[in-house]
């Protein structure tokens, strides 16, 4: 069993009890969708109404939540979103049997984006099981856990379907040369512990904002 277990340094945010995941979000506003469209392409209201092709007091009232497009214009929203990587809805599932890595990684999530879904699996066995249910962004992955590991876990992964776009980030306290070469063997980024919330926000946030095709 892993027992450094996922530790807050000096100077970093509490830590907070987990809470079970809240329900998955629903669709993006029309309001949340211009906002993120527009930060994500630098547009302005001005731009992107030409963009649209629809007048910018339209752009302006949708961005306010003053109104809601017609069913054309939504879909139009709807796929420029898709072109630029921004979802809906963003799940992360923690793998590890030290109940801590879920906390700071739900505590870093928090920092990146409250409405980001944060689930845990304290086994291989219940991970494995989580991904295809979840079918998780991302995934933090033990490599040192009772049962089946977490190398073995990740070594099943390509046989579950809805995983094309999941990206895996191995976390270890274990710093033996083996361990490590067996996990960068397989082609994952390793996390040492203890866990730092700066980097974990980094990787949720870089992660996040990634188009899905592009993920592992």
């Amino acid at each position: 069993m892993c027992t450094a277990g996922a530790e807050v340094r000096t100077g970093q945010l509490p830590l907070f009890l987990y809470k079970e995941p809240v329900e998955l979000r629903l669709m993006l506003s029309t309001a949340e969708l211009v906002a993120r469209i527009r930060e994500r392409t630098g547009d302005t209201q001005e731009a992107l109404a030409q963009r649209l092709g629809v007048s910018f007091p339209t752009i302006n009232s949708w961005e306010r939540g003053r109104s809601r497009p017609r069913p054309a214009h939504r879909r139009q929203l709807e796929a420029l979103a898709r072109d630029l990587g921004i979802r809906h809805e963003f799940k992360v599932l923690v793998i590890d049997d030290d109940p801590a890595t879920a906390e700071i990684v739900a505590a870093a999530a928090v920092g990146v984006d409250p409405g980001i879904e944060v689930d845990r699996a304290l086994d291989g066995w219940e991970g494995l099981v989580k991904c295809g249910s979840l079918q998780p962004e991302l995934i933090f992955l033990d490599i040192m856990m009772p049962g089946i590991d977490g190398l073995e876990v990740a070594r099943r992964l390509p046989s579950i379907e809805g995983l094309t776009d999941t990206t895996v980030l191995f976390v270890t306290s274990a710093q033996t040369a083996s361990v490590l070469e067996r996990a960068h063997a397989i082609g994952y980024q390793v996390l040492p512990k203890p866990l730092e919330i700066d980097d974990l926000e980094s990787a949720i946030r870089q992660i996040r904002e990634r188009p899905p095709t592009a993920a592992q």
